[in-house]
């Protein structure tokens, strides 16, 4: 899905996207805002979209403020950014600072089939061939670490139905926790018995009780020591305490859409987020509208093939875990 923040000037921009049968559907929100609130306070809710465009005009923002939440988006979420600044020159500071901060689809032109033709173009799968934009590096890549405000967060993750990719997903969120900077223990809650398989796999040290693994401790109990964030894996069983941020992993297709809704049901009123693997780009909407709420906020899963490695969903780990992020 696009979403599209315009002004009131620009408000009908997009709409000749309707008409081309490939064309993603539009998602328009037409006012005044600040880049940076929308992306810390509003953006989660629209976390399954895939292009971004913002139509300058309609954000209070000072240029370099503009660019700076731009990159602050872009170390966050998955989607794609265009730009709409009618009369911008490469000369100009602002331009300079949207390529720095990694944006390349900027549409200058101020007329409107010309606006139109470069919007199609930076929507393309190429995008905007035209600049050559700074390459953003990967969240969590190599040598990218981050300071943490946390001490024994428990990160509670419950599976809507077995086989769905549940600890799949908690292995790699332990495992992008500890690249980043962080101290993690995983403990498994679901009685699968698979920490003995990964001590031997990886030679892991024995410590505790448990397996330690560089900044990743791996055990069937809460250790002792503290760490910045505790991640059990509940599988399809339920945890007896509170926890700090509370994980459903959902299934989509027609056979798992009952065991999904009877999760959904029983949580309803508490704030979760809700990871969804393996769902098709073009049913992404559809579910949003199906499963979001005040209190539950969607994400797409990428495909994970190393359970120890959870590099492909970085930007939503990060997403879940940024209220304790104290910066780089």
């Amino acid at each position: 899905m696009i979403l599209y923040l315009a002004s009131q000037q620009h408000t009908n921009l997009l709409d000749f996207l309707a008409e081309k049968e490939d064309a993603l559907p539009v998602k328009k929100m037409t006012g005044n805002f600040m880049l940076k609130q929308f992306v810390i306070y509003d953006m989660r809710n629209f976390s399954h979209c895939t292009e971004l465009v913002l139509d300058r005009i309609a954000f209070g923002d000072e240029d370099r403020d503009f660019a700076h939440a731009i990159e602050e988006f872009l170390t966050m979420y998955n989607a794609r950014i265009t730009v709409i600044c009618e009369g911008l020159k490469e000369s100009d500071p602002l331009c300079r600072a949207l390529l720095d901060a990694g944006v390349g689809n900027i549409v200058t032109n101020v007329e409107i089939r010309g606006m139109q033709e470069e919007i199609m173009q930076s929507l393309s799968g190429q995008g905007m061939t035209r600049y050559a934009p700074k390459k953003r590096k990967k969240v969590g890549g190599q040598g990218e670490h981050y300071r943490f405000m946390a001490d024994n967060v428990r990160i509670a993750m419950l599976s809507s139905q077995s086989r769905i990719g549940t600890t799949t997903t908690a292995l790699g969120f332990a495992a992008w926790l500890g690249s980043v900077g962080a101290s993690v223990a995983y403990v498994e809650r679901n009685g699968g018995g698979i920490i003995p398989y990964l001590s031997d796999a990886y030679e892991m040290d024995e410590e505790a009780g448990g397996y330690r693994l560089e900044k990743m401790w791996y055990g069937t109990q809460t250790p002792d020591a503290g760490v910045h964030f505790v991640l059990e894996d509940y599988g399809t069983g339920r945890p007896d305490v509170d926890e700090d941020i509370l994980l459903l992993v959902c299934g989509t297709k027609p056979y798992e859409i009952a065991h999904t809704m009877k999760l959904l049901e029983q949580y309803e009123t508490k704030t979760a987020f809700v990871l969804c693997p393996f769902v098709d780009v073009a049913l992404q909407d559809t579910y949003v509208e199906a499963f979001q709420t005040d209190y539950h906020k969607i994400f797409f899963l990428e495909y994970q093939p190393d359970c120890m490695n959870g590099s492909s969903n970085a930007k939503i780990f990060k997403t879940i875990i940024g209220r304790y992020m104290a910066g780089e």
